[in-house]
């Protein structure tokens, strides 16, 4: 059984951000044209998920004060790796959105692994939900990272990268189910900040055509469909 909810979580982290990252290879020549939407819709996912999934969970989980007190930790903690990178410009960007899915597919595979022991429908549901809206944001890390001159290879391998701690996060949830109510709640509210933190420092100062309105509006449909 562990194994399957093993299995299973890396299907949901790594499919979500490597369909995100074939994906953006269709659109690589157009990348210009189409990297307004793809941040504005990155943008939307990202912000919703952080308002109506990751806080209020993390909120139910490890409450108020826990909750604000990581998320902040999570914005400092981007802060200093964004201050850490040698790269400017929209590759940059790529590189944040990379640390942020892979900072909130961790919690999200606790959250998985620790769900399927309650209600097998339910983590399958999550599992599947958590993959999708993984796309966009593979979409948004990959266009990103390819505008920025990476070559495709190192493109794809870091949107199955991205999705690896999503995996490893079910297998400890499912073993551990018990035992980490709050602890899922701070990393949730961790990667809350971390999200919040690059969404208005990276990615909407670079969305500002009517495109990235029509991809945030549609990130937020999309999370809460």
């Amino acid at each position: 059984m562990i194994l399957r909810i093993t299995y299973i979580g890396f299907l949901a982290g790594i499919l979500g951000t490597l369909l995100g990252g074939v994906i953006s290879l269709i659109f690589r020549k157009k990348a210009d044209r189409y990297l307004d939407m793809f941040m504005g819709l990155s943008g939307g996912v990202m912000l919703a998920v952080v308002a109506f999934d990751l806080i209020s969970e993390a909120i139910n989980q490890s409450g108020m004060v826990n909750t604000i007190i990581f998320a902040f930790i999570g914005a400092i903690f981007t802060y200093f790796i964004k201050s850490l990178f040698r790269f400017d410009g929209i590759l940059r960007s790529g590189y944040l959105i990379f640390v942020c899915i892979l900072m909130h597919n961790f919690p999200e595979g606790l959250a998985i692994g620790s769900s399927f022991l309650l209600e097998e429908s339910l983590g399958i549901t999550l599992a599947i939900v958590i993959g999708l809206h993984n796309i966009p944001e593979g979409v948004a890390m990959s266009l990103s990272l390819i505008k920025g001159k990476m070559s495709t290879v190192k493109v794809i391998l870091f949107a199955f990268i991205a999705g690896l701690p999503m995996g490893i996060g079910s297998f400890i949830g499912a073993h551990f189910a018990n035992l980490f109510s709050e602890v899922i709640g701070m990393f949730l509210a961790m990667a809350a900040g971390t999200m919040l933190y690059t969404t208005l420092d990276e990615i909407f100062p670079r969305s500002k055509s009517i495109y990235s309105v029509i991809g945030f509006l549609i990130g937020m449909v999309i999370v809460n469909m």
